[in-house]
Formats: C-alpha cells, structure tokens, sequence
C-alpha cells in the first residue's frame, strides 16, 4: 500500500497555521493542527506493513515555526507476503522558518524490515532540530531489522549525511540533529556520544536496551555539547 501526505505550514501575522493538508492514496497517516505551531500526525491505518510504502511531505515556508509530533508510537509489522517497509520524510524548511521534529518511538516487531529515510532541505537561516527514536522488537519478542538514513543541506551544501542500521546497535536507537547550534564541543553522556558538524551544527547518537534511559542521555549530550550561554546578571548602563 503506497500512501502521501503534505503538509505545508505558513506564517500569518505572526503565527504559524497549517494552510493545508493533502493526503493521496489510503492513507497510513493524518495531520492535525494541534495549536498555533504545533501539528500531530496520528496513525489512521496498521502499520506500515510489509509491502507499505508511505511519503510525509513537511514544508515550513518563510517565518512560520512549526512543532511536529505523533500522537503514538508508530508500530512497524510484516506484512503476510513480504517483510519489507518504508518511510520517507521529505523536510523544506524556507529562509527564517524552523522546524522542531520530535515523534513517539517507532517499533520494528519481529519479523519486519523497515527503511526509513529522512531528507531535510534548508534554505538561508531556516533551522531544523530532529529526533529520531527506534525500538527494536516488542516485549517478550525478538528485534525485527531497521536501517535510518539522514541526509541534511543547505541551500544545496550538505550538513549531513548520515546512516545507521540495526546490526550495528543495541535494542534502542535514537539520534538528535539540531542545525541551529553556533558551537559545538565533542560530548559523552552516558550511551549518547555528541559531535560537531563540520558545517555548523550537532548529531547525536545513542543506543541501549531501555528507552527512558537512551532518551535521557541524548538530551544530556546535547546539553553538554551545545550548552545554552547564561545571561550575565550585571545591568547594562
């Protein structure tokens, strides 16, 4: 089952609203606007399944700020003729726009094999922070197989590209991408290690057997890589 949906954010007198939802085919996904900048997509359909093919198209035009989230985790599964599945994630984000991209863990069941790729195109300063959290296998179940790729550019430069597959990690993987970090540091914290882009900007990674605890120490990389200046509390004359 193939299926598309676009979504296009804009900004109208300083708020960002979601001009339009479009979806083709039979649908894995819906998008609603959850509040002012803020968009969930919700699973409509099982899967993906084995054979399933499904395309989310992301555009954050100039100005707008948009929060993109899921409203549960994505449930991966083989399909009854074939294993294999895959997710696209196409990403513009226009001059002066910023995307903050943070679903629910998407699970690989036993059995399945699944592709996801991600495709970020930013243009002058429009910035992207990204994370990304895979579990492999449900409980009591053994792992089925992921492979992620990451392909990041800036008005046609790359930023990043960058692979990842199961064999190579524990039960949990998860990965950070920010663009919008002026200094960066190389950092470890705890199974997440943190590195600067030779571009400008941060990648994460960090992988283990419990979710919470890989969650924990990827946002702790970040935090020791890129740490937020403090404000000096001395009054300006």
């Amino acid at each position: 089952m193939d299926s598309r949906i676009e979504i296009v954010a804009v900004n109208r007198a300083g708020r960002t609203v979601v001009r339009s939802i479009r979806t083709t085919g039979v649908g894995h996904f819906a998008a609603r606007q959850t509040d002012w900048g803020v968009v969930h997509l919700v699973g409509i359909a099982a899967g993906p399944l084995g054979g399933d093919h499904a395309v989310i198209d992301v555009h954050v035009q100039a100005g707008a700020r948009l929060a993109l989230r899921s409203a549960g985790a994505t449930i991966i599964q083989p399909g009854r003729l074939r294993p294999d599945s895959r997710v696209e994630l196409n990403i513009r984000v226009d001059d002066e726009a910023e995307l903050d991209l943070a679903t629910e863990p998407t699970v690989i069941c036993q059995g399945a094999v699944h592709e996801n790729r991600t495709t970020v195109t930013l243009s002058g300063s429009g910035r992207a922070r990204l994370v990304e959290q895979v579990l492999l296998g449900r409980a009591y179940e053994g792992p089925g197989e992921w492979s992620g790729r990451t392909v990041v550019t800036r008005d046609g430069a790359p930023l990043l590209r960058h692979t990842l597959r199961s064999a190579m990690t524990g039960r949990v993987i998860s990965t950070l991408v920010n663009t919008d970090v002026p200094e960066v540091v190389p950092a470890v914290a705890g199974a997440a290690v943190a590195m600067p882009l030779a571009s400008g900007g941060l990648l994460v990674t960090a992988t283990g057997k419990d979710l919470l605890p890989v969650q924990a120490d990827l946002l702790a990389a970040e935090a020791l890589a890129a740490p937020v200046p403090v404000a000096s509390s001395v009054p300006e004359d």
